[in-house]
């Protein structure tokens, strides 16, 4: 059967994954998923590592490089020769932020929901580097009009005259807003500051042309909304940038080219990296961005009313342009022995996963727990009903 030919939801998690029985997965945003095919060709690659492995160090490894750049590339709009690969978004900001030539006194900004990990490594970098301070300008809902995020970002940049570097989130990975990046780069090049985008959760979710969008600097995965194995991001950096931008890890190619430099890390497995051509080929096959935001944007705007009907709240307030294809938000009530914290919102989603066999995410807004709700091709409606109907018969704090 032809993959176009499959309807998405069960026939499509029948056909074309593996899940452990017996659980229920709505939180494709945090680790992605396999599919079969994709799973076949990694084990394909590893066996002929395995079987051989100078060959393919030596001789196979840069053939593969090369095609998959080149694939990763026109995916995104990129010149293959800004594009290198890094294993998640959390090493490409690390890689930007520990090679960014620092002076004393220089400030990053980033918001209060930027993704704990890029916030610490904004946090060490100051620590060692610049002496300065870590900015997060706040970001308040309800939202009515992009501008309210634009604006949030301009009035602080206008008064911390020292900030250097600005690290936005192309989708929040807390709340699952969309920010209109293209708007905050041009705001943040008036004023000569450069921009490190977070691209965790957009490439597969949201349209991506980066020589026309052209940040400072831009990471994202793969392994999330493109279905390739796990360890898979890319790492786009402006040319005049490529001199000094350099790898975490130092190794033979030093000073040999940008391309080069991160491609040859020591004795590692890229073989995630490798398999970009065929999770791109998967990709178009079951009908292209189009087609999977559709059906994953019907399922979430129904998916999230249900919840917050059988709960009594409602889904998090913001415009339909900064909503997340495959991510929605929804206001839970008070419920007994979990606290409105980050460990709060933990523990939740732990006994969810651990009690129930639900897979999903919990955090803190503005002091309250949310729902985060993820959608993709396998998914459908019961998967959500799952949720709500467990969610409604948790004790509430009265």
């Amino acid at each position: 059967m032809e993959l176009c030919n499959i309807q998405f939801g069960a026939a499509m998690k029948k056909e074309c994954f593996h899940f452990e029985e017996g659980y229920t997965f709505i939180n494709h945003g945090s680790y992605g998923v396999v599919p079969t095919k994709i799973r076949d060709k990694q084990k394909q690659l590893l066996d002929a590592l395995n079987d051989n492995p100078d060959v393919f160090y030596r001789r196979i490894t840069q053939q593969l490089f090369s095609r998959a750049i080149d694939t990763a590339a026109k995916f995104l709009g990129a010149d293959p020769k800004n594009l290198v690969f890094v294993q998640n978004a959390t090493t490409g900001v690390n890689s930007v932020l520990k090679a960014f030539p620092w002076q004393k006194g220089d400030e990053i900004l980033a918001t209060v929901y930027t993704y704990k990990a890029v916030e610490y490594a904004c946090r060490k970098v100051a620590e060692f580097s610049t002496g300065g301070h870590i900015h997060q300008f706040d970001i308040r809902f309800p939202i009515n009009d992009e501008s309210e995020v634009v604006n949030s970002m301009t009035s602080f940049l206008d008064k911390h005259p020292k900030i250097r570097l600005v690290v936005l989130d192309h989708i929040a990975s807390p709340t699952a807003l969309a920010f209109p990046v293209k708007k905050m780069i041009a705001e943040c090049r008036k004023r000569g500051v450069m921009v490190l985008i977070d691209g965790a959760h957009a490439p597969g979710q949201m349209e991506i042309n980066l020589e026309d969008l052209d940040p400072d600097f831009y990471t994202g995965n793969f392994h999330k909304w493109v279905f390739t194995p796990r360890g898979c991001a890319i790492l786009w950096v402006r040319k005049d940038h490529q001199d000094w931008c350099t790898p975490l890890v130092t190794s033979h190619m030093y000073k040999k080219g940008i391309q080069l430099e991160y491609c040859v890390q020591g004795t590692r497995d890229d073989i995630p990296y490798f398999c970009v051509p065929e999770a791109i080929q998967f990709y178009k096959d079951i009908g292209g961005m189009d087609k999977i935001n559709k059906y994953t944007r019907n399922l979430l705007d129904k998916a999230s009313a249900l919840v917050a009907e059988r709960l009594g709240t409602e889904v998090l307030q913001i415009p339909k342009s900064m909503e997340a294809p495959g991510m929605r938000l929804v206001l839970l009530p008070e419920y007994k022995g979990y606290d409105k914290t980050w460990d709060g919102a933990d523990k939740l989603q732990m006994d969810i996963m651990n009690q129930h066999k639900i897979i999903c995410v919990i955090s803190p807004v503005q002091s309250e727990l949310y729902l985060r709700l993820s959608a993709n091709i396998y998914n459908e409606m019961t998967d959500y009903v799952k949720i709500a109907d467990l969610l409604n018969g948790l004790p509430k704090k009265s």
